[in-house]
């Protein structure tokens, strides 16, 4: 859908703009739910909880461990775009952005999501869900700008381990941030 010709203009960067303020509607929402489980366990506790889950999700993500994970195995329809060139767009953003209604092909969101949901204060899920959002611009506009049609795949199916490395580790050290 990027490269359609709706895309032409500023409909991409207000589509980035609906990845960001999905993302972040959903970092708030993950907060003020989990504000409410906290009250449960000690923060001792959910420490060890985050833990332990993000070590499992982590040997996921590197293909180590296999095992499915709660996600909508679909894109977001395509058609909403008859919202016009703003607010189809902006909607289709919001709603990637979310990642309530699309495929998520890491295991990384979802320790994200636990460790907003468990311990992060407000200013550290608002930075997660910015950085979600920014990070799946990125993805978006890097597809939109590759040299030539399947390259952007190639060189994804090429880098795939190397990149997932990195985005562990960056997760991991963002996460011993939150958690100390």
């Amino acid at each position: 859908m990027l490269g359609s010709p709706v895309w032409r203009g500023g409909a991409r960067y207000v589509f980035c703009g609906g990845l960001v303020l999905g993302a972040l509607t959903t970092a708030l929402g993950l907060l003020i739910a989990g504000s409410l489980l906290r009250l449960a366990m000690p923060a001792a506790a959910w420490r060890w909880a985050i833990i332990a889950a993000t070590a499992l999700l982590i040997l996921r993500e590197l293909g180590v461990l296999r095992f499915w994970l709660p996600q909508n195995k679909r894109l977001v329809p395509e058609h909403v775009d008859r919202h016009g060139r703003f607010f189809g767009p902006l909607q289709f953003g919001f709603e990637m952005g979310t990642s309530v209604r699309t495929y998520t092909p890491s295991a990384l969101p979802h320790a994200a999501a636990l460790t907003i949901a468990l311990i992060a204060g407000p200013w550290a899920a608002l930075c997660c869900g910015a950085g979600f959002g920014l990070g799946r611009c990125a993805m978006a506009l890097g597809n939109l700008y590759y040299s030539n049609d399947h390259g952007w795949d190639l060189a994804w199916l090429e880098h795939e381990r190397l990149i997932r490395a990195i985005l562990v580790i960056a997760y991991a050290v963002s996460a011993a941030l939150i958690l100390r």
